[in-house]
């Protein structure tokens, strides 16, 4: 009989062993940083899709070549270029040396869908455009000739990965397709 209250007893000293140790493993999961609010269920968040590695990058850059070439007049003459990471953003001011029109062509990659707001100003008239990260081809701005204009992008922030080229072509008058002042406005 006491062989059956000492196993009795070991059991119980066991079963309470193996709760104890699962509800301080439990409670270990659902133990927070300050600040932050525990969940009771698995994690429903994705991580943001991101590049690795250098590859996809350079991937990337070629794409942004090719959607800029495929907007690119025949005569056009190349006034300047760059290209920025969509975390920085865009904010430069371009001053034309030649009193002709110019298109400004600006293509963004990011590893996720994603949208930007490009602003054009030039004195006191300013406009606002959609690009849209991923496009085969450029979005393609014309711009009178005259005086300097500032074409500005928001930072996207800096865990942000993407990045978006532009080219300042000059362009003969005959050149210009559509709206001959994107900074302005058309009537339509």
């Amino acid at each position: 009989m006491r062989a059956r209250q000492s196993l009795a007893l070991a059991l119980i000293v066991a079963a309470t062993a193996l709760t104890g140790g699962c509800a301080e493993q439990k409670n270990r999961e659902t133990t927070t940083e300050p600040g932050t609010t525990a969940s009771s269920g698995p994690a429903t968040t994705t991580p943001a899709p991101s590049w690795e590695g250098k590859a996809p990058q350079e991937d990337a850059m070629r794409r942004a070549t090719r959607a800029l070439d495929a907007v690119e007049p025949d005569g056009a003459s190349r006034v300047d270029q760059g290209m920025e990471d969509l975390a920085r953003g865009l904010d430069k001011t371009f001053t034309p040396k030649e009193n002709r029109p110019h298109t400004f062509d600006i293509a963004c990659q990011a590893p996720a869908n994603r949208t930007m707001t490009l602003t054009l100003a030039r004195g006191g008239a300013e406009s606002e455009w959609e690009v849209t990260c991923g496009d085969r081809e450029a979005d393609q701005f014309n711009i009178p000739a005259g005086s300097r204009f500032t074409a500005r992008i928001p930072a996207a922030g800096q865990h942000t990965q993407g990045l978006m080229e532009w080219r300042l072509n000059s362009v003969a008058p005959a050149d210009v397709e559509g709206c001959k002042d994107d900074i302005g406005g058309c009537e339509e």
